[in-house]
Order: C-alpha cells, then sequence, then structure tokens
C-alpha cells in the first residue's frame, strides 16, 4: 500500500507539473507582441512606461539610425514585407511618407482620432492629415519657438534680461537689426545678435503659404525671397555670426556667450542648451520675437496591413492621451507636448533653473497657439536643401545677386527633377 500510495503522489506530482509547464507556455505563447520602428531613442522611455502598464505586451522596439530609417522604412511600406505595425516619422519626411498608400486611416471606427485630435494645437492637427482630409498619423510632441537669449548680455548691452522688456526689443526684424549693430560694434565684434543666417529662416518659414511644387510646377514663396533679403543685410551689417548651425563654433558659443539670441523650438532647451552649456544655468531667458514659429515634431503611424491594430492603437493612444504617462514626460523629461489640455494644466507649475525659473511651458503653450501651418509636399526637403546651397553661395559671394541666386536653383531643380515644370 506504501509503495502504491507513493506511486500515485508521484503520479500527481507529475501531472501537476505537466499542467503548470502547459499554462506556463500557453500564457507565453499567447502574449501578443507589437512592433515598432524609431529613429529617435525618446521612444524608449514611452515604450518602458507603456510596458508597466501592460504586462502583456512584448514591444519589439528596432532603432534604425535617422540616415537610413527614412529609406529603409519607405522600402518595406512599399514591398509589404517586414513592415512595423507602428513607426515614427520626423515632420521634415512626414509629407514623404504619408503620401504612401499603406498607413491606416484613423479617421475611421473604431480609432474616431478626431476626440484626440480636438486635444491639440491646431498647426499640428494640419499636419496629421493627408490632402484629402484623413488623418494618417498622430503627433506626440508640441514645438512651438522661441528666442532663447543670454541674459547677462541682455543686461549689457539692453539695459534689461527681463522678458516682456526683450521681446518688445526685438519685436521685428529692424529693431534686431539694429541691436545687432549696437552689439558687434560696442563688443569690437565679438556678439553678434544671431548666429547664422537659419535663424531668419527659422522664424519666417511658417509664414509660407505657397509649397515648392503646386500641380508639379515650381513655386519660390515670397517669403523664401524675403528670408534672403534679410540675410542678405544681416551678413552685411555683421549681425549674425556665420557659425554653421550644429557646427562645433556654434554650440561653443552657447558656453561662450559670443551670441545673444538662439531663436529654437521647444525641445531647444534639453537637447541643445543644456547640452551644450550646462555650466550656463541660470543665465538664460526666453521670450518672443516677431512672430510665433515651430521646429520639428515627430508623428506615429500605423500599417493599414498589421495583424496587430488593436495593440498598435493602444499604444497611440498611450503616447497621445494618457494623463499619467503624459505628465511624467513632460515633468521628468522637459518634454513640452501635442496636448494642450494638459500643457496648460501643467503651465502653472512647471519652471525652469537653466531658465531662471520662467515657467516655460506657460511660455510655450501661448506660443503654440500662435503658430501658423505651412504647407508640406514631399519635395521639401529636397528642394529646400537645393535652396540653402544656392543661399549659401549667395551669401559667401559665389553669385553676384539674388536673382543669379534664382537662376541657378531653377536650373538646379530641373535637373534633378524633370517632371517638374520650372520657368
Amino acid at each position: 500500500m506504501r509503495k502504491n500510495g507513493s506511486l500515485f503522489v508521484f503520479l500527481m506530482l507529475i501531472i501537476g507539473i505537466t499542467v503548470l509547464a502547459g499554462c506556463t507556455f500557453s500564457s507565453a505563447e499567447e502574449k501578443k507582441q507589437l512592433r515598432i520602428w524609431t529613429f529617435t531613442d525618446e521612444a524608449n522611455f514611452a515604450v518602458e512606461k507603456f510596458q508597466e502598464r501592460h504586462p502583456e505586451i512584448d514591444v519589439d522596439l528596432l532603432f534604425i539610425t535617422n540616415d537610413n530609417y527614412v529609406q529603409k522604412l519607405i522600402s518595406v511600406l512599399q514591398v509589404e514585407k517586414n513592415v512595423p505595425d507602428v513607426f515614427f516619422v520626423e515632420k521634415s519626411y512626414w509629407a514623404q511618407i504619408r503620401q504612401i498608400p499603406r498607413l491606416e486611416d484613423l479617421s475611421q471606427a473604431p480609432y474616431n482620432a478626431e476626440e484626440i485630435l480636438e486635444q491639440q494645437y491646431p498647426y499640428i492637427q494640419d499636419f496629421e492629415r493627408d490632402e484629402e482630409g484623413i488623418i494618417r498619423g498622430l503627433g506626440y510632441q508640441g514645438t512651438p519657438g522661441g528666442f532663447f537669449y543670454r541674459r547677462d548680455l541682455a543686461q549689457e548691452y539692453l539695459g534689461t534680461d527681463d522678458p516682456d522688456e526683450v521681446s518688445e526689443r526685438i519685436s521685428s526684424w529692424d529693431k534686431i537689426m539694429e541691436i545687432g549693430k549696437k552689439v558687434v560694434d560696442e563688443s569690437d565684434g565679438e556678439v553678434h545678435a544671431l548666429s547664422n543666417w537659419n535663424d531668419i529662416g527659422t522664424v519666417e518659414n511658417d509664414d509660407i503659404t505657397e509649397p515648392w511644387v503646386v500641380d508639379e510646377e515650381l513655386v519660390i514663396d515670397p517669403v523664401r525671397e524675403n528670408v534672403v533679403e534679410l540675410a542678405k543685410e544681416a551678413r552685411e551689417e555683421n549681425v549674425i555670426a556665420n557659425y554653421e548651425a550644429w557646427g562645433p563654433a556654434w554650440t561653443a558659443s552657447m558656453q561662450q556667450g559670443t551670441v545673444m539670441f538662439y531663436p529654437q523650438p521647444t525641445w531647444g532647451l534639453p537637447y541643445i542648451f543644456e547640452s551644450n552649456a550646462p555650466e550656463t544655468s541660470g543665465q538664460w531667458g526666453l521670450t518672443h520675437g516677431p512672430k510665433a514659429f515651430s521646429g520639428g515634431g515627430t508623428f506615429l503611424a500605423m500599417y493599414n496591413q498589421s495583424e496587430n491594430k488593436d495593440i498598435a492603437w493602444e499604444f497611440m493612444k498611450f503616447y497621445t492621451t494618457d494623463r499619467e504617462f503624459l505628465k511624467e514626460l513632460a515633468e521628468t523629461e522637459q518634454y513640452f507636448l501635442s496636448n494642450q489640455e494638459i500643457n496648460e494644466e501643467l503651465a502653472p507649475e512647471l519652471t525652469s533653473d537653466f531658465l531662471g525659473g520662467q515657467h516655460y511651458f506657460e511660455f510655450f503653450n501661448e506660443a503654440g497657439q500662435e503658430v501658423p501651418s505651412s504647407p508640406q509636399t514631399p519635395y521639401d526637403n529636397d528642394i529646400g536643401a537645393l535652396w540653402d546651397e544656392k543661399v549659401n553661395d549667395y551669401l559667401n559671394g559665389r553669385l553676384e545677386s539674388k536673382e543669379d541666386m534664382i537662376q541657378s536653383f531653377k536650373t538646379e531643380v530641373g535637373h534633378h527633377f524633370p517632371e517638374i515644370e520650372v520657368e
């Protein structure tokens, strides 16, 4: 009897282990997997928090360097092989990706993304829709801009570092030009008002109403020509320092205090100024310039043949509407959101020591409501790069006149894009 009893216990133990193993295998097998592609490491924070909230979902996050990202994404979307469920797209490439007929229609049920867009700034909403008004992606980042400035230089050359007073002093380009002349003269050429001509374009380009290509014809919006004229004046009067954007002299100038004003979007605070000039914390201010503008931004989109649309949408909603997560993102990462409602809620309490205690969310929330919407086309990056090249040639004397510059630009566009009609 003892042997039979022992055998019975042994058999029951084996059965129990088998059942448990089967349950474990079944549980692992049932765990859903979400495939995400990104070019930015900021996705790590969101994925980590999403998986804490949804342990039943296994996120496969693939990071691809920005140089290779867009071409790889376009390739897989076109052949519809190994396409991720969700993918990140930087604003400058968004128009190019948005036109590929592989993005899910988020305007329809069960998404009804209009409800999410209602919480966002108008200029972001316009980018999320395609030419037919269908929502193809969701922006999670707010990127209105402002003029970051060195308080010590403002105090020395303007007699004040108060943001409101400084804003009044730089409320037009004529005023900025006058300040630039004064600063470069009194500093014996050591200090400039702006870092390079792109600062002017950063502010002005959101006023563009005509994209580069309309009905397959090249169009040069008058705003672009005005930027060239302002840049030429600024160069001749030494208002700009001629540092190459993102180059070593440009980044060093923030630490050294050789430039007064840097027009930059929200993400400039952590990723440009705090990163390049950490020892200058407290010496900076933030104010309005001649007009409202924005810079950059990132969008989330879903593959329309994904087998995991339910969890893909869960992630997209989490990144754009989850109040608990978004508040943590804003507070711990200094991340200004696309969600206007949450930004407004946080605005009274969030300050920046780097900016001398300013309520920077309050500032950017106000600025975000004023940002105009500028048109986008798939040609923007390539044609824009040709334009910048020719502007540099003109400012550096390699082209004698603005007319020569424009003609050279048109010739290049004709060579590179024979499908576009160029006058």
